[in-house]
């Protein structure tokens, strides 16, 4: 906690120095050694003759339909491979669907160069449509490969793939739909026609799109089932349908009956989903009185895309605002109380968590609802409209918000920040960024927007010992036997989209919440025994390319779990909430409160610090900001105090998957202490580009105690959804000059902090420093084009570099560079000065 004294030393606004051009370095050469071409047909040559027999499964079903020209989707994936296919896709007539890059793990066939066999290699996942002559010409080059090592003249990028080639398959019902995902989804159910999802991969011509979703269409209709919306967003390749079908055919399809829902079979399917949503939420107990607590004045910075709140009830009358379009409100006029998950998450954001009884939030919270309960189940969570698919409703929401229609003007145009405290159990992230998650990436860099999302629960227990074994651990063998199978069932607790997403702020959940202490009924049981971990429950990352994911960890409320009625058990249930709590305290549908779990307050508390953070930069800021760089710099600002706990228990195999870069310490906004100094860079950066950022140092470093700098850099990036790379912008920093030699990072995972769009670092050192006031720490940080690259665009960014000297030392850290900041501002304030 700052001193009494921090809020007058706030933040500080240092300058960005001039862009400087550089020429980007090759890429590094192969990684692993090849396998021969003899290999190669061993191993591969009954998976060509198997698209064979998946070709002509395709023709039978196209048939059927009584249409003509059969596809069948072929997904290569390549080993250390970075082969661009468009040159030879005319010519084979094939059509590149998605291609992906992937890390595979270690492969005898594909020995690694290094030393080291058991890291990872990266490669490439492309799904390609091939027709009838496709398939023969793929075929006929690879024949004339294996027996003469050579291929026709044009098809090079053929043999090239060829020789990096690990697997090649039809893309089947496997891929299409996962069964586990499907029955689970029907538990509570009600009898009757439930929604369906069915995304369509995104062909190149509206014709071949035309085509896809009538096919699909009857299909669906053969089986008793209707479409009831479709959506298309050329701008991240989406090409969507919702349709209702039967409880029966779903819980055929359950089963692993294919048959039973006959799109699941079609080449154009990409994925059929079935989602279900659940919460835990507490019953309700009566509300504190919130006194004399002011109201909000000014305009929101924040949005939270939820369920419709109870606007009138004591903790939030006159403390939001809803705008809703949809009029998804008279979904519940009469139902009021299965408003549960959006008065929740509104509580949260204009309150945090009640237990701790915090000032409100200073600005109204705007809520655009888009949630509504699910009338297909019994217990009507909130989930999207049954006519709604998210990238479409995210496209609508975000031009509402920010941009208008040339007639109505924006409704929201000081929000920066939008907290999203939903995930879609139906879609964890395998390697491959969901529609929803690239339409947020599209959406937030090109409106400058700043996205909270939850990481997503997984709400069973998973108990590999058994239950008995278990509860008869106490304190941290206990805590840590829940890490361990935690831990052995990962990546089948991922992230659930949209949190995915590059550009989003992705939160996890602490097992800790402000409720003190409580009782444990006899039936239920504290999984971390009173020690502090990462909540069970929380989905694990990381993100796209191994990135830092979840970013963050926020307390998300203490998890209880049933114990088994009888016998031993190899998973738990969630313990019925009660109204004693624990969890995070919030505003409840009758007018009380209650107490939920999960990542999903916790996402709504990081959101709260976010909108904290839009203030602190405006009165900062000497100059006008535009909302992207105001986006940038919130983000930077929320994750640049985050650290892992000391007394966090994690489990080694996991450590950033599931805590990310750690949870923020405390608040920029309250200023700093004596002993540190924090600065706040802001500009943008082209491709091939360094802008160079001066920390000026104090005197006193040449004692021996701990010194500790930090460096955290936030951008949204472009995206192309076609390339494999995806992330347009890649800005990086390495370890700042002018200091001394910091050594390796704190918490150090190689170049993973580098992959994404937010890149947090701290080192530490505790030997004498010989510098001091004249110095400059310097961090330069750089931009380099990828996916295509960035074509003349400029990237806005922001940087938070802080220095802390240990209390001991007694160095007055933040006036020294206070000072050195101001004397600089004012020479480049002066008449003539550039």
């Amino acid at each position: 906690m700052a001193d009494e004294a921090a809020i007058e030393r706030p933040l500080l606004w240092g300058p960005v120095g001039p862009p400087i051009t550089f020429s980007p370095s090759n890429r590094g050469g192969s990684k692993v050694d090849l396998p021969s071409t003899a290999r190669q047909g061993q191993r591969l040559a009954s998976r060509f003759t198997d698209l064979d027999d998946a070709f002509d499964e395709q023709a039978t079903l196209t048939a059927s339909l009584g249409a003509s020209d059969p596809q069948l989707v072929v997904v290569f994936e390549a080993i250390d491979e970075r082969e661009d296919l468009s040159g030879v896709a005319a010519r084979a007539g094939l059509e590149i669907l998605a291609e992906v890059d992937r890390e595979f793990e270690p492969d005898p066939d594909f020995p690694r160069k290094s030393v080291n066999q058991d890291l990872p290699v990266t490669g490439c996942l492309h799904a390609v449509c091939i027709s009838g002559q496709a398939k023969a010409n793929i075929i006929t080059q690879w024949r004339k490969w294996q027996t003469t090592g050579k291929v026709d003249i044009g098809y090079a990028p053929l043999k090239r793939l060829f020789a990096h080639l690990k697997d090649a398959r039809a893309w089947g019902p496997q891929d299409r739909v996962r069964t586990a995902d499907v029955a689970a989804a029907l538990e509570g159910m009600l009898p009757g026609d439930h929604t369906v999802e069915i995304e369509l991969w995104y062909r190149q011509s509206e014709a071949a799109r035309r085509r896809a979703e009538a096919e699909v269409a009857t299909l669906i209709e053969q089986g008793g089932g209707q479409v009831i919306s479709t959506a298309q967003v050329a701008e991240v390749g989406y090409h969507g349908m919702k349709c209702t079908v039967p409880l029966e055919l779903l819980q055929g399809l359950a089963a692993g009956d294919y048959d039973a829902v006959a799109a699941v079979k079609s080449a154009h399917v990409m994925y059929l989903r079935v989602t279900a949503q659940s919460y835990l939420i507490s019953q309700e107990s009566p509300s504190a009185s919130v006194g004399a607590a002011p109201l909000p004045a000014s305009d929101p910075v924040l949005c939270v895309l939820d369920g419709v709140p109870i606007v009138n009830h004591p903790l939030l009358a006159g403390r939001i605002i809803v705008d809703d379009p949809d009029d998804l409100g008279s979904d519940t006029i009469v139902e009021s109380e299965l408003r549960r998950h959006g008065t929740a998450m509104a509580s949260v954001c204009v309150w945090g968590d009640r237990n701790l009884n915090e000032a409100p939030a200073p600005r109204p919270v705007l809520v655009r609802p888009i949630l509504t309960p699910a009338r297909d189940t019994s217990d009507g969570w909130e989930e999207l409209p049954d006519t709604v698919l998210a990238p479409d409703l995210m496209r609508r929401v975000f031009r509402e918000l920010f941009a208008g229609d040339g007639q109505i003007p924006p409704t929201a145009p000081s929000v920066v920040v939008l907290n999203l405290s939903v995930g879609d159990p139906a879609v964890p992230f395998d390697g491959v960024i969901s529609s929803w998650a690239r339409t947020l990436d599209w959406l937030s860099a090109a409106y400058g927007v700043i996205v909270v999302v939850s990481a997503g629960n997984h709400t069973v227990l998973p108990v590999p010992g058994g239950t008995d074994a278990l509860l008869a651990l106490t304190g941290s063998d206990r805590a840590e036997a829940v890490n361990a199978g935690v831990a052995e069932m990962n990546p089948r607790r991922s992230l659930l989209a949209p949190a995915d997403s590059i550009n989003a702020l992705c939160v996890g959940a602490l097992n800790t919440d402000g409720a003190g202490d409580v009782h444990i009924a006899g039936y239920e049981f504290d999984p971390a025994d009173g020690e502090l971990i990462v909540n069970p429950t929380s989905a694990l990352g990381g993100g796209h390319r191994r990135s830092v994911k979840p970013d963050v960890v926020a307390p998300g409320g203490r998890s209880l779990f049933r114990k088994p009625v009888a016998g031993d058990a190899t998973q738990a249930e969630p313990a019925r909430k009660t109204a004693l709590g624990p969890g995070i305290k919030v505003a409840a549908v009758k007018g009380g409160e209650a107490f939920t779990v999960g990542t999903s307050p916790a996402a709504a508390l990081v959101s709260r610090d976010a909108a904290r953070a839009v203030d602190t930069v405006i009165n900062l800021a000497g100059r006008s900001l535009t909302r992207s760089e105001l986006a940038v710099a919130t983000k930077a600002l929320v994750a640049h105090t985050a650290r892992v706990p000391e007394n966090l228990l994690v489990h080694e195999e996991l450590r950033h998957s599931a805590h990310g870069y750690g949870s923020p310490a405390r608040h920029l906004a309250d200023g700093c202490d004596s002993n540190e100094a924090a600065i706040l860079y802001i500009g943008d950066i082209g491709e091939n580009e360094s802008r160079k950022l001066a920390f000026p140092l104090p005197n006193g470093l040449q004692e021996r105690g701990i010194k500790r700098v930090s460096a955290t850099l936030a951008w949204l990036s472009p995206v192309n959804w076609r390339h494999r790379q995806y992330r347009r912008a890649a800005l990086e920093f390495s370890q700042p000059a002018g200091f001394t030699k910091l050594g390796t990072a704190l918490g150090a995972v190689g170049d993973r902090p580098k992959r994404g769009t937010l890149q947090h670092v701290e080192w530490e050192v505790t030997k004498a420093v010989g510098v001091g006031q004249g110095s400059d720490l310097e961090l330069t940080v750089n931009c380099k084009g990828q996916a295509g690259g960035l074509q003349g665009e400029r990237v806005p960014f922001a940087v938070v570099l802080s220095l802390w000297v240990a209390p001991e030392l007694n160095v007055d850290v933040y006036t020294q560079v206070q000072q050195q900041l101001a004397a600089r501002l004012a020479v480049q304030a002066a008449p003539g000065v550039s």
